[in-house]
């Protein structure tokens, strides 16, 4: 069995599920308010020029995330 890896690992292109979103409380409540909740389909769009942030589009909408927000999503790469 594959083991989920951290979002941020996810190279641009590449889609994937999302298992499990962990850390702060206020900040996992905003994740899955804008979509990342168990299940979703997300996509690497791209990453900045300097690494950080990186895009992902999520339920139809791109969200721009910082490394250490998305190293606390967990996800099957599709």
């Amino acid at each position: 069995m594959i083991a989920p890896v951290c979002l941020d690992t996810l190279p641009p292109g590449k889609k994937a599920v999302i298992v499990s979103v962990h850390g702060e409380a206020a900040m996992t409540q905003r994740l899955r308010e804008i979509g990342f909740t168990p299940t979703a389909e997300v996509e690497c769009l791209f990453r900045s020029a300097m690494g950080d942030p990186t895009a992902y589009r999520i339920c139809g909408t791109v969200i721009a995330l910082r490394r250490e927000d998305s190293r606390k999503i967990l996800v099957f790469p599709c």
